[in-house]
């Protein structure tokens, strides 16, 4: 009964709150994933980055790859970088980066 309360608590506490900024830039990757084809699993990060930060490789590098459309959008200033673990392969990882501003995805990238 004890371990059953330590399991509970240590869910609770390991939990990462979102802000709603962060919840939302969540929401709009998991859609981008999902309307691509991909099936994201968990949450691994949400960090907001400067355009500095993200090498220009993460920007579309799959799109274009994989002859998808590439979306006509500007390289933004500031960008919500949102990693999800991947739904079939544990342990890999894809990115989206979406524009903080107009909520747009600017690209993403995956571990392979």
């Amino acid at each position: 009964m004890l371990g059953i309360a330590i399991f509970l608590l240590a869910g609770i506490f390991a939990t990462p709150k979102w802000s709603s900024e962060q919840k939302q830039a969540i929401e709009i990757g998991r859609e981008y994933f999902e309307d691509i084809g991909c099936q994201p699993g968990k949450v691994l990060s949400v960090a907001l980055k400067h355009r500095d930060e993200v090498p220009d490789s993460k920007l579309f590098y799959w799109q274009r790859a994989k002859g998808l459309d590439v979306p006509d959008v500007p390289e933004p200033e500031w960008c919500w970088v949102v990693r999800f673990e991947s739904g079939y392969f544990p342990g890999h990882w894809w990115e989206v980066l979406i524009d903080a501003d107009t909520g747009e995805v600017a690209g993403y990238a995956s571990c392979r």
